[in-house]
């Protein structure tokens, strides 16, 4: 009756975090547009969230335990002076107990980063970012893209 039990646990666990995984409350768009100079590109990330959910900024303050929201690209060896990630969007600050001061976008955020190179025009990689609302934060996940031009 135990080994049937456990396994019944195991199974819903797996059921639950693939559910989970397919029905975040944040859908992920991405473009690459070129600049007016030769081999400039910036990637452009951007998100629509969910009413009651945030994600953290790029630098999300608080006390160091923050998942900030972050590009990273696949064969990095391909691109040179990557610039720094920016963001748009209302940026919310709000002090939370025990926190600290945080850093979190609502509704909407518009992540840019420019990149240099002449090795490739696709670009490939992921968005890192934590869910939280009033109550719990989920596990932080990864939203891959590739975008070709």
């Amino acid at each position: 009756m135990k080994f049937l039990m456990t396994i019944y646990l195991v199974l819903m666990t797996v059921v639950f975090s693939h559910a989970q995984s397919e029905t975040l409350p944040i859908k992920w768009s991405f473009r690459a547009e070129p600049e007016k100079e030769a081999g400039v590109y910036t990637i452009y990330a951007t998100a629509m969230i969910e009413a009651g959910w945030h994600v953290f900024a790029p630098i999300p303050g608080g006390d160091g335990l923050l998942i900030p929201t972050q590009i990273t690209l696949d064969q990095p060896e391909l691109f040179r002076d990557l610039g720094n990630l920016q963001s748009e969007g209302k940026e919310i600050h709000q002090e939370m107990d025990g926190v600290g001061l945080v850093h979190f976008f609502e509704k909407q955020v518009t992540l840019k980063m420019t990149v240099h190179t002449d090795k490739t025009k696709l670009f490939k990689g992921f968005v890192t970012f934590q869910l939280c609302n009033e109550k719990m934060c989920l596990p932080p996940s990864d939203q891959s893209f590739e975008i070709k031009l």
